[in-house]
């Protein structure tokens, strides 16, 4: 039978940890993820995340994912309801396309969904600062306090 891809739905913040557990049941799994690149303070800082919150990709054939649910971490797998040999209604993995499973690696291969961020700068910073750029224009003058408080009257 041939292997597909399917959608398992994890808890919050264990999509990795469900990612390792399901590659040691010899399945193949996948984690789409983004990184963000960012300065603060002169030092550079990244931080991975899961491109989808709460779910993860694994490799399955139809009869061999039932250690999946079973998985600390996982909530449960998209399932749709299908026919067996004998014509009974069971639940088998929802698949997912080859064609969307393609552009999703290739897409995290390539980072497509990586962001850098502007270097920011907080208080406690003591090296030198970049200058803000330059007004293209003057301010116009202001009459001082004294002034506009005898137009005022």
């Amino acid at each position: 039978m041939a292997s597909y891809w399917a959608v398992a739905r994890t808890i919050s913040k264990m999509e990795h940890i469900v990612r390792r557990e399901i590659e040691k049941m010899n399945h193949g799994a996948f984690l789409p993820t983004v990184a963000r690149f960012c300065k603060v303070d002169g030092r550079d800082y990244d931080k991975e995340r899961p491109l989808f919150g709460g779910y993860v990709f694994f490799l399955t054939d139809l009869d061999d994912w039932a250690g999946i649910p079973d998985i600390h971490g996982v909530y449960d797998v998209l399932v749709s309801t299908g026919l067996d040999s004998f014509g009974r209604t069971i639940q088998v993995p929802k698949r997912v396309s080859d064609a969307e499973m393609a552009r999703m690696v290739i897409s995290h291969a390539a980072g497509d969904h990586n962001e850098t961020m502007a270097p920011r700068y907080t208080k406690y910073y003591r090296g030198e600062r970049p200058k803000p750029p330059r007004r293209s224009s003057s301010r116009k003058p202001r009459p001082g306090k004294r002034i506009r408080n005898i137009h005022a009257q």
